[in-house]
Parts: C-alpha cells; sequence; structure tokens
C-alpha cells in the first residue's frame, strides 16, 4: 500500500549526479597538489591544516588559516581568522566561524545567518539553528526556508539527513515530518521512539509501538514490512535491509527484492553501492545482480559513488566499479583512499598515483 503525497511535476525537479573528476593530497615534502581530470596542480607550497574535496571544488583551509577553494583551474580566498569549519559536497560549501554560517553556492557566497549554534550540509542543503529566533531553517535551491519556530531548544541532533531530505520529529507535537523538494510533509501524527533514517530521495523509517517498517520515496510511503527488521540502511534512492527472518533485501523504484536468504554477518551501504559479507564472501549487488567480489573479507576497504576499493590478500589495489573488477596494481601498497570514483595510493615512498575514468596517472 504507497499514499501520494507530493504532485509528479515535483519530482521532475532533482539534481543529477555531478561529475568525478578532482582530488587531492599531500605529497612526501607536504606539497599541497590538485588533481583535476588528469592534470596535477600544486596548490600551496606550506602544509595545509585541511582540506576536503566536493564534487565541484577542493576546499582547504593554508597555512596561515585561509578558507581557500579551488575550482575551475583558480584558487580563490574565502575567509579569513580562526576558527574556521566548513564541510564540502556534491554541490554545496558551507562555511562558518564562531556563529556565521556562510554557503559557497554555483560561484556564489552567501551569508545564511550570524546567530547559528548549529547546523548540518550536505549536497543540495543545509539545515541551521537560529539560537535568537529559535528557528530552524534550510538553504535549498537558492532559497531560505523556514522549517520550524517557536522552539524552546536546539532540535538539531535530533535530525536525520540525506543528500536532498530531513527527517524530523517535532518535540512539541511528537509530528514526524520529512522536508523534500522544498516542502514539508507530515509522515504520521504522533510517534514514539521513532527508528529512522534519510538518504537521497528516500527516508526509511519505523514507529514502534506498531513495528511497521515503511519508506517515504520520491513523494510516496510505501509499507515494506507488517514486522520490525533487524537493521536497515538507506544510500542514494535505495535501501538495504534485513528482514525479521535474516533475510537480506532491497528496496528502489517501490519494489522489494530478496539478495541472499542468509543473515549477512555485516553489511555497508554507501551512497549507490552495497557490500556484505555472505558464507564468508565479500559480496555486492549492482545492476540487479550479486557478485562476489571476494571469497574472503578484505581487511581494508573503502565504498564510494559507484567504487568498491581495497586492499588483496597481496596488499595489491583491487576495486570493483561499475559491476566490473578491476586490478589497478600489481605493487604492495600500504593504504589507499577513495574519493567518489577516483582512488589514490602511494607506490614506493614517493609516488602518488590516481586511478581516474580508467587509468592510472602518476605524481612524483
Amino acid at each position: 500500500m504507497k499514499k501520494i503525497l507530493i504532485p509528479l511535476a515535483l519530482l521532475l525537479f532533482h539534481f543529477t549526479a555531478t561529475s568525478q573528476y578532482l582530488a587531492a593530497f599531500n605529497d612526501y615534502l607536504k606539497h599541497f597538489w590538485a588533481f583535476d581530470a588528469g592534470t596535477f596542480t600544486q596548490l600551496e607550497y606550506l602544509e595545509i591544516q585541511e582540506y576536503q574535496v566536493g564534487g565541484i571544488l577542493i576546499a582547504y583551509i593554508d597555512n596561515a588559516s585561509n578558507l581557500k577553494i579551488y575550482r575551475n583551474e583558480k584558487v580563490e580566498t574565502l575567509m579569513s581568522g580562526n576558527p574556521i569549519k566548513f564541510t564540502a559536497t556534491d554541490y554545496l560549501l558551507g562555511y562558518s566561524v564562531y556563529e556565521q554560517i556562510n554557503v559557497y553556492d554555483n560561484g556564489k557566497t552567501k551569508v545564511l545567518s550570524t546567530q547559528c549554534d548549529g547546523y548540518i550540509v550536505q549536497d543540495s542543503l543545509i539545515a541551521w539553528h537560529n539560537r535568537i529566533d529559535q528557528t530552524i531553517r534550510v538553504y535549498y535551491n537558492g532559497e531560505i526556508i523556514t522549517l520550524e519556530d517557536g522552539l524552546i531548544y536546539n532540535p538539531i541532533k535530533e535530525f536525520k539527513t540525506g543528500d536532498n531530505t530531513i527527517a524530523y520529529v517535532r518535540s512539541s507535537t511528537q509530528e514526524f515530518k520529512v522536508f523534500y523538494l522544498g516542502e514539508v510533509y507530515v509522515l504520521d501524527q504522533f510517534v514514539e521512539n521513532m527508528i529512522f533514517e534519510a538518504g537521497r530521495d528516500i527516508v526509511a523509517y519505523i514507529d514502534v509501538p506498531d513495528q511497521e517498517f515503511k519508506v517515504f520515496y520520491r513523494g510516496e510511503v510505501y509499507n515494506i514490512e507488517t514486522f520490525k527488521p533487524k537493521s536497515f540502511h538507506v544510500g542514494d534512492e535505495m535501501m538495504y535491509y534485513v528482514d525479521s527472518m535474516g533475510k537480506l533485501k532491497y528496496f528502489k523504484n517501490g519494489k522489494v527484492i530478496t539478495i541472499s536468504n542468509f543473515e549477512p554477518e555485516f553489511y555497508n551501504v554507501v551512497d549507490y553501492t552495497i557490500v556484505y559479507e555472505e558464507q564468508g564472501f565479500f559480496k555486492t549487488y549492482c545492476n540487479g545482480q550479486v557478485y562476489v567480489v571476494e571469497r574472503y573479507i578484505p581487511q581494508s576497504y573503502k565504498i564510494d559513488y559507484n567504487t568498491i576499493a581495497y586492499l588483496d590478500q597481496s596488499s595489491f589495489v583491487k576495486a570493483f566499479q561499475f559491476c566490473e573488477p578491476i586490478t589497478i596494481s600489481y605493487e604492495k601498497v600500504a593504504e589507499l583512499e577513495l574519493i567518489r570514483n577516483l582512488i589514490i595510493y602511494v607506490e614506493g615512498i614517493n609516488k602518488t598515483m590516481i586511478y581516474f575514468n580508467d587509468k592510472v596517472y602518476e605524481h612524483y
């Protein structure tokens, strides 16, 4: 059974997946470099303090505590001072100093609040609490929207947020609500001990007293299970869960598919990708098919976007990307990093390698 909550026209507005072409790293001399679609560019000669790679930019705090961004082959300073906090996502950069929170969106900067005492940055939105007027507000699609007002305390820790969703329980009324595509929807009038997770285009939830497992997905509510599942994890536009009988199941586009009849020791879901254990095998589910990635569980692996990257038993770099197994390096590697679909690792002492678009790029 499902309930339509929003008109179909609103579903036409969505963000497409950003291109994954950026990476960043410090070399063995602590110089800071950008990788931009196959090209290496040195950004800083002095050791930087920290950095994050977004979908369209690289944000970092340099040696002198300046917040800078690298975008379109240029470096720009956004803010000076200390302490600066920042979060780079696929589409937005949220950054703050003390109680002032700002956004960098598509080449433009904007002050969102000067009285912020807590905020969350996701791919398509920023939500924050204003301590003076006691409101929760959201920056979405270039606009500031008041989510809740008349609050007596900051409820932001109770939020669960996805790339373009916010799910929360309003304490004064016990209403369970979802912010999605610029609108607020009430999913339940009165809830107790709500268990829920939020992802891109999806919110999964259990109202503990009645045990029913439901999903809000692209404007519709689906009743998934009568009994409470053992666990569940949401990603981008989909969800995996272990039902009350121990079966691993997959939900997308309004349909539930059983992936395994054996309860996994673990399963991890990130963005569009899952990895899970089944009878000692390391498996994934991709494009409607189960794949054995390895017949053992790798000690070191990372998941992001459409990629599983890991070190095999010989410490060689391997990946499972877009439903295809790949051996990337036949030299022993101590560790690796994964930024969206770009794999970064170091061979020898000072040779940084980046796997991008079916090719390995070397930096000495």
